[in-house]
């Protein structure tokens, strides 16, 4: 008998998409996602044309954004030019004045497109083309440290 890919449910198969991958998942999990084939039973797995084989490719073709580092800075010098309070300027933009204030500390990036929005608003540039293959790591060398990691906790912990 075979089983749902989603609860382990014993029993005939839907085969549907959910959150963009095709599963074979019994009538009560199929409801969490598009039907692609009812009554699935006991033959051999099939899909579709590979649809998400050519939407994957055409993501990874895409450029990626990202927001500058500087944002929080850009926004409140921006926004203190226009003479503008918090209040107010939120209310502009239809947000609330507490995620406002997060954006201008710095502990909230505001998403892509309330960032374009921004940038519309203010004449700034906040959004820009993402370098493929970057990584926002240190390139520090990576080496022993002095610090204690659990690893090494567990290795002294072993040798006493």
């Amino acid at each position: 008998m075979p089983i749902c890919e989603m609860c382990g449910k014993e029993g005939n198969l839907i085969l549907a998409e959910i959150e963009g991958g095709e599963l074979s998942v019994c009538s009560g999990c199929s409801k969490y996602g598009t039907v692609k084939k009812k009554s699935y039973g006991h033959g051999t797995r099939t899909f579709s044309s590979g649809t998400n084989r050519k939407s994957f490719s055409k993501q990874q073709n895409k450029p990626e954004f990202r927001i500058v580092r500087n944002y929080s800075q850009l926004i409140r010098k921006a926004r203190e030019q226009k003479c503008m309070t918090q209040e107010e300027f939120a209310n502009s933009l239809n947000e609330k004045e507490s995620i406002l204030a997060k954006w201008e500390s710095g502990t909230l990036r505001p998403r892509l497109n309330i960032a374009r929005q921004l940038e519309r608003l203010l004449n700034l540039v906040l959004v820009e083309k993402d370098v493929v293959g970057s990584v926002e790591i240190d390139k520090k060398k990576k080496g022993p440290s002095d610090e204690l990691t659990l690893g090494d906790f567990i290795k002294v912990r072993k040798r006493k």
